[in-house]
């Protein structure tokens, strides 16, 4: 659940009055887009898919950056200590599900857990560019999973699933391989290419850069993620990227 009102203050002064913005939640299932496996859902893997078209990426503004500073700084009100971030309901979730697939979160810990600890230890978190620095600090307050595909290079439908075999691929910033093992969850392309192992390693061919116009952002959580938290983080998103990133987004995937 979302303990602070810093976040949507934050999209509250970027929507600048836009209509049409706000998302009341009702499944959606757009197979052409995104495909998840019976293993994956059974396991309790929640996923809702937005595309984001004719957007610009570049620096994140001085506003922006001040907006993540006061949420990091709102982790640490939170939180008393690391500790209490890892006990916390939506981090124990992922925690269970790295757990199920023969990872151990204390050497790999979730994607969520590790942003919420970099806030914590740091009052910030890393500058990127705004589309990334945008969902990252809208995870650090919804306590989900977030991730973006340049979709100009991922072939859809994007399909999480579960590795059938070892593989390497190679990861974000990074010239050399990383280990996809066999029974991991991962999200592949339609030309079977790994796009990101579990929800911490995405593949370095998807990244968003100053060149993406077109994006896939994914919104992962589990079951100790409510409707009205998805809902909260969507309608946030949408606004944070329309204010800036420009362009236009759609929800393809949702659900709830």
């Amino acid at each position: 659940m979302i303990h602070s009102n810093s976040l949507f203050a934050s999209a509250a002064r970027v929507s600048h009055g836009a209509i049409g913005l706000r998302y009341f939640g009702a499944m959606l299932r757009d197979e052409t887009a995104f495909q998840i496996s019976d293993e994956c859902a059974e396991l309790g893997l929640r996923v809702g898919v937005m595309v984001l078209r004719d957007i610009a990426i570049g620096d994140s503004p001085t506003d922006l950056r001040r907006s993540i500073q006061s949420s990091a700084g709102e982790v640490r009100r939170r939180f008393s200590d690391i500790a209490a971030i890892r006990d916390t309901a939506e981090v124990q979730a992922f925690r269970r599900i790295y757990q199920a697939v023969g990872v151990n979160p204390n050497r790999h810990a979730p994607a969520c857990q590790r942003m919420l600890e970099m806030a914590w230890r740091r009052g910030d978190l890393p500058r990127i560019n705004t589309l990334v620095d945008l969902y990252n600090m809208v995870s650090i307050e919804c306590l989900f999973s977030l991730g973006a595909h340049d979709l100009r290079e991922v072939d859809l439908p994007l399909r999480l699933g579960m590795a059938a075999r070892d593989e390497s691929f190679t990861p974000l910033g990074s010239y050399g391989g990383e280990d996809l093992r066999c029974g991991e969850f991962a999200y592949f392309d339609a030309r079977q290419r790994v796009v990101c192992r579990l929800d911490l390693v995405q593949a370095d061919f998807t990244r968003i850069t100053a060149l993406t116009t077109d994006a896939l952002l994914i919104v992962e959580g589990t079951p100790a993620h409510d409707q009205q938290t998805f809902e909260k983080a969507s309608n946030a998103l949408r606004t944070l990227a329309a204010g800036y990133c420009g362009g236009r987004s759609e929800i393809v995937v949702w659900p709830f």
